[in-house]
């Protein structure tokens, strides 16, 4: 019983620390308007949002703590050390997963 109240509050810490490393930024910060280019002649706007991938990073932080629990070792560290390399990587993941769906073009 005592294994699983430590994997829960892991599990929680991890997750609370992820999502309040990444709160948006400022409005105008996070947002790209009206990049201009000219393309056979024509004008268009692009218009892009950013991704700060907040999902993936909490997925992968507590997946990462899962797994860095079983295999680095059973203590804290090796929990600590893979939510962390579960957030890098699930930030990675998620930001390349949605990469094509931030700008749109309008004329």
């Amino acid at each position: 019983m005592k294994t699983l109240a430590k994997i829960t509050i892991a599990a929680a810490l991890t997750a609370t620390g992820g999502t309040s490393m990444t709160l948006p930024a400022a409005e105008a910060a996070t947002r790209h308007h009206r990049h201009h280019y000219y393309s056979s002649s024509r004008y268009y706007y692009r218009y892009c949002r950013h991704s700060s991938a907040t999902t993936g990073k909490v997925v992968g932080g507590v997946a990462g703590a899962v797994v860095g629990h079983s295999l680095l070792g059973h203590g804290l560290l090796g929990t600590a050390a893979g939510a962390v390399g579960g957030v890098v990587a699930g930030g990675a993941i998620d930001r390349s997963m949605t990469a094509r769906h931030r700008c749109r073009y309008y004329r």
